[in-house]
């Protein structure tokens, strides 16, 4: 069964960049739905969150392209499905009244006598805020252009036992924290704050003419998944990467996530990348609330992960539509809330 994946994959991928037919893809993208399922049951609600953008990702590319991942020195045989998307720069505001969650998974714990969580991340005095407004109450938003972030998600195909995923600025940069993780969801910049990233002016695209990158998140996040022992993250390293062709057609020419809509086009983009991941380590400490459950166990250890420069087939996502989003409202901590060791 491996084999048959591997040559249906490679015969995709050297023909173009348009869609094998949405059986493969549609069997890939449930995989990723119930790896999802089951990385969400253990307490890594985020991961799963960007494992379910990448099975839509996969289900409209329509098929997967083999790779070589070099883990700890040892070369082995991934497949992988790449992604351009073009979103939209918000400057939103919400009533002042509205609790504002922290971007990423970086979560805190909001005490029940507290109207939210205060920009610092400590614990809120209680009459700090009062009467937020409802869960879902759309904020007020300006677009300020358009801004691009390429991904790459690359997964052990047997089982899927381990995943791979970078998501990166367009062209070559190195590790950065603040890098949104896209396909945990999209960001937003909150107005009435200090001069924030969509402040930074744009630059040029790159060589390849991927086009729409700008300095407003410079730079790249790597995760190491493995499956039931957890998640590493990249403190260092490098990526490159380089759209190769696009204009072919998605198996659906129409894509949603959060709160906006997507156009698709099947492309092919070049990756490569070299970092040193270590484990995601669970914020816990005596605000831990009693509904947030027992610790996970704690990965070990430090991992080094590469792949030389590589064509993979993926989609371009060009932002159509977009609602304001709803005013974010934390509850207790999670479970999944962590930041990654140095």
């Amino acid at each position: 069964m491996l084999g048959a994946v591997l040559l249906g994959a490679l015969g995709c991928g050297d023909g173009g960049t348009g869609p094998a037919g949405d059986s493969d893809g549609t069997r890939l993208a449930g995989q990723f739905e119930r790896l999802a399922d089951s990385v969400d049951d253990a307490g890594y609600s985020p991961t799963a969150d960007a494992l379910r953008h990448a099975a839509e990702i996969v289900r409209l590319a329509g098929h997967a392209t083999p790779v070589t991942v070099t883990i700890d020195g040892a070369s082995r045989s991934f497949l992988a499905v790449t992604e351009q998307l073009d979103f939209p720069n918000l400057q939103c505001s919400w009533p002042s009244d509205s609790v504002v969650a922290p971007p990423g998974d970086t979560v805190v714990v909001e005490p029940p006598d507290s109207g939210g969580v205060p920009p610092s991340g400590g614990l809120m005095a209680e009459d700090s805020v009062a009467n937020p407004p409802p869960p879902g109450t759309p904020g007020e938003c300006t677009e300020v252009g358009t801004y691009s972030m390429r991904t790459v998600i690359a997964w052990e195909p047997d089982n899927m036992a381990e995943v791979v995923r970078i998501v990166a600025d367009v062209g070559s940069n190195g590790v950065e924290t603040g890098v949104p993780d896209v396909m945990m969801g999209l960001p937003t910049n909150t107005s009435g704050s200090e001069a924030g990233p969509l402040d930074a002016p744009p630059v040029p695209g790159d060589s390849a003419g991927g086009g729409g990158g700008s300095a407003v998140y410079p730079g790249f996040m790597g995760e190491y998944l493995v499956r039931e022992l957890g998640s590493w993250y990249a403190v260092e390293g490098t990526q490159v990467n380089a759209l190769e062709t696009a204009g072919g057609a998605c198996t659906s020419d129409r894509a949603a996530f959060d709160w906006a809509e997507f156009s698709c086009q099947a492309a092919r983009f070049r990756f490569e990348f070299a970092m040193r991941v270590e484990p995601l380590r669970f914020v816990g400490g005596p605000e831990r609330v009693p509904e947030a459950g027992p610790l996970p166990d704690q990965p070990e250890g430090s991992h080094t992960l590469a792949m030389a420069a590589t064509r993979i087939d993926g989609a371009r996502l060009s932002v159509v539509a977009w609602t304001p989003p709803p005013v974010p409202v934390p509850g207790p901590l999670p479970p999944d809330s962590a930041v990654a060791g140095r």
